[in-house]
Order: structure tokens, then C-alpha cells, then sequence
């Protein structure tokens, strides 16, 4: 009986080390991520968010450390892209994503739903008008809608198409 005891121990304390945990992901089409991007839209944030940050708090800054390659700080994240714009993400609070035009002024604060994807990102314009919604997929692929459903664009690759597969503007860094 010692034995059987003993035995059962050994493959039941052993059984965690074999397990497998399935991996797998969620594929989207344009229809199914549009459904997914529509689901408890928020129409507008705080106006307090936008004055706060009509112009970029760092742009001199920033602007050096774009010129210069950099895409992270002790405080925040920065992307930029193609056509001059750049983003700003701030390490103490990554819900909210901040769009400016090459000259610091903003364009647009999108605010996450969560962090791990899929997300939900809500853009909203300079007046806090609801402009946009993306469907993040991973930090590879996401879908942009507008406000009434269209597809504006599709990221892949830090690549952006238009609904005709057209090459819109790219992520530089």
C-alpha cells in the first residue's frame, strides 16, 4: 500500500510539469473587427485631457530625441512616423495616447481600454468629438474606423494602408 501511496505521489505532483498550454490567437476580418471596435463606444473624455495638452508639453525635447532615433525615455514613449506626426505615450498613465502634428500642436488623445490586446483605442479630436476607433489586434496589426463604420486604415507591420491597400504613412521607430 506504501508503494501505491508513494507512486501516486510521484505522478501527481509531476503532472503540472507536463502540462501544455494551448496557444492561440483570434483572426479577424474587416466585418468581425468593425463588430468588435463598435461594442460600447464612448463618445467623448474629459475636455480637461485636450487643454491640458494642446500643444506638446516636451516638443523641443521630443523633437531632439526623434531627430536623434530615441523612442523611450524614463517617462514616456515616443513614435513617429512618415509624414512628420509623431505620438506620445506617458509611463504613468499608458491609457492614454497622445497624436501631435509635426509643429507640437495636437491632433488628436486616444484613450485605451485596457493593455493587453485586443484593445480598444477611442480618438478623439482637438474639439473632443469622437473621430475614430482602432481595433488593436497586437502591437503588429490593428483596424481604424470611423466614427460611422468605415475602414480608414489597416496597420501591419508599422505599415498603414488605406481600403485599397495603399501605403498611407509608416511607423519610422
Amino acid at each position: 500500500m506504501k508503494k501505491v501511496w508513494i507512486l501516486f505521489l510521484v505522478v501527481f505532483l509531476t503532472l503540472p510539469v507536463y502540462a501544455y498550454t494551448l496557444k492561440g490567437g483570434v483572426t479577424y476580418t474587416v466585418e468581425s473587427a468593425r463588430k468588435e471596435a463598435f461594442a460600447d463606444v464612448k463618445y467623448s473624455i474629459s475636455s480637461r485631457i485636450i487643454k491640458n495638452n494642446k500643444f506638446d508639453p516636451n516638443y523641443e525635447e521630443n523633437k531632439k530625441l526623434i531627430q536623434q532615433g530615441i523612442v523611450e525615455t524614463n517617462d514616456r514613449y515616443i513614435t513617429y512616423f512618415s509624414d512628420g506626426q509623431y505620438g506620445i505615450i506617458y509611463k504613468n498613465n499608458l491609457y492614454y495616447e497622445f497624436s501631435y502634428f509635426s509643429d507640437g500642436k495636437l491632433e488628436s488623445v486616444g484613450v485605451r481600454t485596457g493593455l493587453v490586446c485586443p484593445i480598444k483605442v477611442f480618438v478623439y479630436d482637438i474639439n473632443n468629438k469622437l473621430a475614430e476607433i482602432r481595433l488593436q489586434l497586437s502591437t503588429k496589426e490593428s483596424y481604424n474606423f470611423s466614427v460611422d463604420g468605415r475602414l480608414l486604415a489597416h496597420w501591419i507591420n508599422g505599415v498603414c494602408y488605406d481600403i485599397n491597400g495603399k501605403v498611407i504613412k509608416r511607423t519610422l521607430k
